[in-house]
């Protein structure tokens, strides 16, 4: 009678929330970059660098451009494809990388928003399949690109999604 008692109670027990982002994807094994769908309204908080948090929401009628990395992940070239992105658009246009490093930023000047998620907390809510995950939102805050992993390809893609809603008409 005890074992079974045992054995109902472990079958009701759930085990308890994974609060670490989603492991990276497999190479070879494309995975959805995150759980979100295109065209989905993207509603998340963003912890800054300086402790704030910003909801992306405040973001509306701006063109958003969001990148969940680490240092492994980081990747120059990217980094100014965004400067210039951030340059070339102005108030169109918002740049917000986030870093999962435990010590943050080693700069924190930069052309755009720097986030701060040591904990993941944000990776997890968007369960970021890869390192960097990449979402680009139109003005509002749809989903209008997103991709998981370092793919030149597809930084392109996100990259040319930016200009052509940030063009005004």
């Amino acid at each position: 009678m005890r074992r079974v008692l045992v054995l109902v109670l472990l079958a009701a027990c759930k085990p308890a929330a994974d609060r670490s982002p989603a492991p990276a994807a497999v190479p070879g094994q494309p995975r959805t970059p995150s759980r979100h769908a295109a065209g989905e309204q993207l509603e998340v908080n963003v912890p800054l660098a300086s402790g704030e948090v910003l909801p992306i929401a405040e973001l509306r009628g701006k063109v958003v451009l969001l990148e969940l990395s680490d240092a492994a992940h980081r990747d120059a070239k990217v980094l100014g494809d965004y400067a210039r992105l951030a340059e070339t658009h102005g108030e169109d246009l918002a740049v917000v990388v986030v870093s999962l490093d435990r010590d943050g930023w080693q700069s924190p000047v930069a052309p755009y928003v720097l986030g701060w998620d040591p904990e993941g907390a944000l990776a997890a809510r968007l369960q970021a399949a890869a390192l960097p995950t990449v979402v680009v939102l139109d003005r509002e805050g749809r989903i209008a690109h997103q991709h998981g992993g370092a793919d030149a390809n597809a930084h392109a893609e996100a990259v040319a999604t930016v200009e052509r809603l940030a063009k005004r008409p």
